[in-house]
């Protein structure tokens, strides 16, 4: 880490008003600088006792007039209330006193609202610094008073100490605001950063806007010209930008509302080092971008001599009354192209620098070098992810052996020293844990789109992901496009696991979540649990969960653990509730949302007829049944026949007791049809279905004629004799008719009989005396068609008969039935 007294060897005593908290002071849009003011009414006095630093923490050195900057505190610790004392230069009343979140104001202070001060009079605030959030925290003190319609705004500022939980999978949602009537409102943005008070800044380069949206979502536009890039925010809330990379070198530093001070020229390099720096505006900036800045107040970029720059930026604004040249010295990074399109790069807590390497061809490389590398040479590399060819590869694993995309859009860091990067090309955002080194996706599925808002970040699509930052929340904001322009998306604060179809009362396999403290202290478990809706279907996993979950387990600072949920739905349809940790972060609960959906389970569903490769006949009827059976209760409800996609006469058919629902079917379609079963389901039992059976329809087949003869045993006969009848069918063929005879009296039937190879013996019978015309018919059979006989007249004469016989009626032979 670079010692703090070189660095405030170069800085001037005192800094303009911050842009959080900006005094009365009018700034013109010029590079001139800002313009004299009016002397203020009221002023904060010069703190006495300096703020000890430790290593890490943002330093308030030097801070410009009416900024006090606060002890360190860690969150949940009762601060001492620091004075701040009001110097009073005119005569007023004070009409109002209001500080921000992370600030409080204790009973005790001298400054009371509708007191009047004269001038030389001083009063005493008590003030506490309560921080909201872990690393630098930024806030104001705003007084308002008669003697002047804007109120005095004081800037405040500290660092906190807070475990911060992040999630992964973590829900992913659009910022509201940023997607106005379905168009994104960025273009050509590639940068943004967060400050101490969690405002998000974005350089909305195709817009010529800076844009800022506050902690609650509020988005406020800055006209910047030239376009800003790249962005960043130092520890007093100054903006400091650079704008595309071109032959005209432009640097400023922005006050919202008032305007910038610029600092333009072309581009003149010359020898300039750490221990004999340059003025900036003599020897400029060649092709500078992606501008980070440290905890010192120093900005890092990358710059086209050597390949990169510093420039430490207090003292710059000289008590309001003008600007100091800034001082620049070159570093060297072979790794920062010169290029005029600027690669991703950073500086960390410690001023390692970090940049991504492609050389075109196929390495694609994040590495760092330290800082006093970069000030000698040759410098001294170490790859921090990334390998010898471009894809995508390597999460869970180290990421020094994983493959990253050939284009990376930003690089950040969270509090614990977390390294987060947008991997353009692969439309993912990645996380290198920096504990562990290890590496994983934490949004986008490697499809571009924009899509999956409310559900987990590692599913949703990304389009061309370019600028990141993360939050003192941990909550991370990502440029991406949209389907039109560019949007920002937002992963956390809450995680949310989908657990996806489980059958009721069955259990699912063990899903996963991460658990990171991004923070920069110990996270505390009060405990933890699973509540809500349906709190009884989720349950942790003791096999898969490394937590340690007991109250009082802690979790340090850039750690990470898993949890394993497993899900068993008590019932059908959506079920959801919430894994919460109670704990010792600035919102003393963390939660996962939990979401699953139950199903019934699956009957056994067949067709049991026709069976498979079954043939029927046009115009024939034939079954059609099905079987839905289960090993527990019996299912009920009906099943949806159909052939052919229309339904069937009696569809939806009802199961019986044993679970079988049948229907007669005729088709009149030859070829393959198709027999479709589709079962309702019931309270036990998933609905199911379709299923399929085809079946072969043929045409009836061609019939051949048939002739009829019949033939009697004698003709005539007499009365009283029995006579027997026989009928021979014969065919066109060598194949025997099969069937049945009828011998036939006008519609009386006298016999009938049963053909045998062709010939059907009737039984014997009497007939009357006279002259009976018959006639022989036959059924027909699968090969031969129906037919009738020609008429046969049967002469039956009564002579020769004895006295008494009744010759006039038909006479069966015993054993023989007769039939009228």
């Amino acid at each position: 880490m670079r010692a703090l007294p070189l660095r405030a060897a170069l800085w001037s005593a005192a800094l303009m008003c911050p842009i959080l908290f900006a005094s009365t002071a009018a700034f013109a849009q010029s590079d001139r600088g800002p313009a004299q003011s009016a002397k203020p009414v009221i002023t904060l006095a010069p703190s006495v006792t300096p703020v000890v630093r430790k290593d890490g923490e943002a330093s308030f050195e030097n801070p410009p007039a009416n900024f006090h900057a606060f002890a360190s505190v860690h969150v949940g610790d009762v601060a001492i209330a620091e004075p701040l004392t009001l110097r009073f230069s005119a005569s007023t009343q004070l009409t109002g006193i209001q500080l921000t979140k992370d600030f409080v104001m204790d009973a005790g202070s001298t400054c009371q609202v509708g007191n009047r001060y004269a001038e030389g009079d001083s009063c005493t605030l008590l003030v506490r610094f309560t921080p909201q959030g872990a690393g630098r925290r930024l806030g104001k003190l705003t007084i308002s008073h008669a003697a002047s319609p804007q109120p005095l705004n004081l800037g405040l500022g500290g660092y906190g100490y807070a475990p911060v939980i992040s999630f992964t999978p973590a829900l992913i949602t659009t910022v509201p605001g940023t997607y106005p009537s379905n168009v994104g409102l960025l273009a050509g943005a590639h940068n943004m950063t967060v400050d101490g008070g969690d405002v998000v800044y974005i350089a909305d380069t195709g817009n010529d806007q800076i844009r800022q949206i506050d902690s609650s979502g509020t988005i406020i536009s800055n006209t910047a010209y030239p376009a800003a890039y790249s962005i960043a925010v130092d520890s007093f809330g100054y903006i400091w930008a650079l704008p595309a990379p071109g032959s005209f070198f432009y640097f400023a530093f922005y006050v919202p509302g008032t305007g910038e001070i610029d600092f333009a020229g072309s581009y003149s390099p010359g020898t300039c080092t750490a221990s004999s720096p340059c003025i900036l505006n003599i020897v400029g900036l060649g092709d500078a971008g992606s501008i980070s800045i440290d905890s010192y107040n120093n900005l890092f970029m990358e710059e086209e001599t050597y390949g990169a720059a510093e420039i430490p930026v207090a003292g710059i604004a000289n008590g309001g009354s003008g600007y100091a040249d800034p001082n620049v010295w070159y570093l060297r990074d072979s790794y920062a192209p010169g290029t005029g399109t600027p690669t991703a790069f950073t500086a960390d807590a410690y001023d390692n620098l970090y940049t991504f390497y492609n050389n075109g061809t196929a390495d694609c490389d994040i590495v760092v070098e330290s800082l006093s590398s970069a000030e000698t040479y040759p410098p001294v590399y170490n790859r921090v992810a990334g390998a010898d060819s471009c894809g995508f590869s390597g999460d869970g694993g180290q990421a020094r052996d994983a493959e990253i995309g050939s284009s990376v859009g930003e690089i950040a860091f969270d509090i614990a020293g977390n390294l987060y990067f947008s991997d353009t090309n692969n439309q993912r955002v990645r996380r290198i844990d920096n504990s562990t080194g290890q590496i994983n996706t934490i949004a986008g599925n490697g499809t571009a789109g924009y899509t999956g808002d409310g559900a987990e970040a590692t599913l949703a699509e990304l389009s061309s992901p370019t600028g990141l930052a993360v939050d003192s929340q941990g909550q991370v904001y990502i440029i991406s496009s949209a389907t039109t322009g560019q949007v920002v998306r937002k992963l956390g604060p809450n995680g949310v696991l989908d657990m996806g179809s489980v059958v009721k009362k069955t259990s699912g396999t063990a899903q996963l979540v991460t658990v990171a403290n991004t923070g920069n202290d110990a996270m505390v478990l009060t405990r933890a649990y699973i509540g809500g809706t349906d709190a009884g279907d989720f349950k942790i996993d003791p096999n898969t969960t490394s937590c340690i979950l007991t109250e009082g387990a802690t979790l340090a600072a850039g750690q990470s653990c898993k949890v394993g949920i497993i899900f068993t739905p008590a019932a059908a349809g959506a079920r959801s509730a919430s894994l919460i940790f109670l704990d010792n972060t600035v919102t003393n609960m963390n939660t996962v949302e939990l979401a699953g959906t139950g199903t019934l389970p699956l009957p056994t569903f067949t067709i049991t007829a026709p069976t498979s490769g079954a043939t029927e006949t046009s115009g024939t009827a034939f079954t059609f049944s099905v079987s839905v059976t289960a090993s527990g209760t019996q299912p009920t409800g009906t099943v949806t026949m159909l052939l052919n996609g229309t339904a069937i006469s009696g569809s939806p058919a009802t199961l019986n007791s044993s679970g079988v629902a049948s229907l007669s079917v005729t088709s009149t379609t030859t070829g393959t049809n198709t027999l479709s079963a589709t079962y309702s389901g019931d309270s036990n039992y998933s609905a199911d279905g379709p299923i399929t059976r085809t079946v072969k329809v043929n045409a009836p087949a061609l019939k051949k004629e048939s002739k009829v003869t019949v033939a009697s045993s004698a003709n005539p006969a007499t009365a009283c004799s029995a006579i027997a009848f026989s009928v021979t069918v014969t065919g066109t063929g060598s194949e025997k008719p099969t069937g049945t005879v009828k011998l036939m009296k006008e519609k009386e039937l006298l016999s009938e009989g049963t053909l045998s190879d062709g010939k059907a013996k009737l039984p014997s019978l009497k007939l009357a005396a006279g002259t009976s015309e018959l006639t022989a018919n036959y059924s027909g059979d699968s090969t031969h068609e129906a037919a009738k006989s020609a008429p046969f007249k049967q002469v039956v004469s009564s002579t020769g008969c004895e006295s008494g016989a009744d010759s006039t009626r038909p006479v069966s032979l015993p054993g023989v039935s007769m039939a009228r």
